[in-house]
């Protein structure tokens, strides 16, 4: 798939504080930036529960969580699923971090991740009969793109990864969250 362009033309800047949000998690609990105060937090954004590159992507985060745990940063998956999906998703892949739903879309819209796709003819008939994607008549598919937000104990961002591979990820989020954390605790 080729990434064509984000829906809205938000850019958070790095240095700056991250938009508010109201997420809720997978035990219906509401989650929002100020829950999130004291410490680090990884903030990424999948398309779809239970889908190949997602599934790599979440295994991948719970395969290296307690490096996370050990810096006190807690790690949130952010879809546009339900919190049914959500749960099945965790439960099956023995997920230790939460997944959310935002549940109007204001969090993606307003952190820019919703992207439009060009798809060629084979993916489009792969997504369309295994994941019943709504792509359009000109092979365009519209969905959630692959981004991660790691923020400091404020709330401010320091670093972000768009429209990312899904394979290797969480360990270039880990180095990074390593790197900053040491050069945190230098001052």
């Amino acid at each position: 798939m080729e990434l064509l362009r984000y829906l809205k033309n938000k850019d958070i800047q790095i240095g700056s504080r991250i938009p508010e949000f109201l997420l809720v998690d997978q035990s219906d609990n509401a989650l929002r930036l100020k829950d999130l105060a004291g410490s680090p937090a990884v903030l990424y954004f999948y398309p779809k529960d239970g889908s190949e590159g997602c599934t790599v992507e979440a295994c991948e985060f719970r395969d290296v969580y307690d490096d996370f745990r050990e810096l006190d940063c807690p790690i949130y998956g952010i879809s546009p699923d339900n919190l049914e999906t959500h749960n099945s998703f965790a439960e099956e892949h023995n997920l230790p971090f939460n997944l959310c739903v935002d549940p109007d879309k204001n969090m993606i819209n307003e952190y820019g991740v919703e992207a439009e796709y060009l798809c060629s003819d084979q993916e489009s008939e792969f997504l369309r009969s295994k994941y019943s994607a709504p792509i359009k008549d000109d092979n365009k598919l519209t969905t959630i793109a692959r981004c991660t937000f790691l923020i400091d104990k404020d709330g401010i961002l320091i670093h972000k990864w768009m429209n990312v591979n899904f394979r290797g990820h969480a360990s270039s989020v880990r180095d990074q969250l390593h790197k900053s954390f040491k050069f945190d605790i230098a001052f």
